[in-house]
């Protein structure tokens, strides 16, 4: 049991050094940057941003791992899925896309539920989810 114990703290420290380089903050131009009302933006910035931009507010075990390999993972994946701080250069059919998933994603699975298992302000009310919902719609419409 002795050398079991050594054995997993060995691993545990060990896997410390395997990094999962995921940048907190990536520079950005503002002009870069999604331009939306004051309300949804600060909706998104609270329940979106940490996933779905180059700014991200890692909490404290994202700096150890294995936890940080799933955070940082879930950050990567979500930059690259849709990214709100280069929605400037997705041309209008791709930001029309993302537009029309928006409502969909809000109702089903977004924030994910193991985000919101330790991020309980970012869970989405209905009001906000009607907000969001609506500001989606009004800006696919100006794009059609």
């Amino acid at each position: 049991m002795k050398k079991l114990l050594i054995i997993t703290l060995l691993v545990l420290v060990g896997i410390q050094f395997i990094p999962m380089n995921v940048p907190a903050e990536v520079p950005t131009k503002a002009e870069d940057e999604l331009q939306a009302p004051e309300d949804v933006m600060a909706v998104l910035k609270r329940s979106c941003f940490d996933c779905h931009s180059n700014h991200t507010k890692f909490p404290w075990y994202s700096n150890i791992a294995p936890a940080s390999w799933f955070t940082k993972m879930h950050v990567k994946e979500g930059r690259e899925h849709m990214n709100f701080s280069t929605w400037a250069s997705y041309d209008d059919e791709k930001k029309l896309k993302y537009l029309e998933k928006i409502p969909k994603a809000i109702k089903s699975k977004m924030p994910l539920p193991s985000y919101l298992l330790i991020h309980q302000d970012a869970k989405l009310s209905d009001a906000d989810k009607e907000l969001l919902t609506k500001w989606a719609s009004e800006a696919a419409f100006d794009l059609e």
